[in-house]
C-alpha cells in the first residue's frame, strides 16, 4: 500500500467514504456558491441533518472498523453545511484527529496525513437523508491514488450514526461500517491532552 493509501485508511475513522450495502444511493446534490456573503445577522440555513453530539463507537455492530479505533468517543459540533469533529476520547491508538467538513457539494484542498493534500467533496443526497462524501488522494492514475467514498445516515429517533464506506487503492476495494451510538457528555472523561477547540477551517 503506497503513502496516500495508508494515509487515508488510517484517517478513516473522521472521513471514511462509499455506498450502502444492497442499496443503489442516490447522487449528492451540488450545491451552487451563494452570490454574496451571508452577513453575521442573518440565520443559517437549517440541514437535512445535524450530526451533533457526543458519539461512541460501537466495535461489535461496525464491520471491518480499524481496531485502533475502539472505544473512540467524538464530539460533533455541525452549523448549517459545517461540521466539525473533535476527538473527546482516543481508542485503543492515537489516530482520531480533529476535522472539519463542509456539505455544500463543492470540492476543497485538504491536508490529509502522510498522503499530503487531497481533495475533498461532500454534499447532501438528492433525498436528503443522508450526507456523501469524497475523498481522493496521491496522483490520478488510479494503479497509484487513493479514493474513498462514504455515506453518513442517521436512524430515525438520532441515536445511532451509520457511516458506509469503500476505500479504493491500487485497483482493490475494501468496505467498512462504523457505527456509532449517541452518549450523553456527562458520562465521559475526556482523553488527556484531547483538543477541545474546533480546528480552523481549509
Amino acid at each position: 500500500m503506497n503513502r496516500a493509501a495508508a494515509s487515508l485508511a488510517f484517517a478513516g475513522l473522521l472521513i471514511l467514504p462509499a455506498m450502502v450495502s444492497g442499496q443503489t444511493p442516490t447522487k449528492p446534490v451540488k450545491a451552487a456558491r451563494p452570490g454574496r456573503t451571508r452577513t453575521p445577522s442573518a440565520p443559517v440555513p437549517r440541514p437535512p441533518l445535524d450530526f451533533s453530539g457526543v458519539w461512541e463507537l460501537d466495535m461489535k455492530a461496525s464491520v471491518h472498523p480499524n481496531p485502533h479505533y475502539q472505544d473512540a468517543v467524538l464530539s460533533v459540533t455541525q452549523t448549517g453545511d459545517h461540521i466539525w469533529i473533535q476527538p473527546v476520547k482516543q481508542g485503543k491508538g492515537t489516530g482520531v484527529l480533529g476535522e472539519e467538513i463542509v456539505a455544500d457539494g463543492r470540492g476543497y484542498e485538504k491536508g490529509i496525513g502522510a498522503a499530503g493534500k487531497g481533495i475533498v467533496t461532500a454534499g447532501w443526497s438528492d433525498d436528503r437523508q443522508s450526507l456523501w462524501i469524497e475523498v481522493k488522494a496521491g496522483p490520478a492514475d488510479p494503479t497509484k491514488g487513493a479514493m474513498q467514498r462514504s455515506v453518513w445516515k442517521l436512524s430515525e429517533d438520532g441515536s445511532v450514526w451509520v457511516r458506509e464506506s469503500v476505500s479504493i487503492s491500487q485497483g482493490k476495494a475494501q468496505s467498512s461500517r462504523l457505527v456509532f451510538r449517541r452518549r450523553s457528555a456527562e458520562s465521559l472523561t475526556p482523553t488527556p491532552g484531547a483538543s477541545k477547540s474546533r480546528p480552523g477551517k481549509s
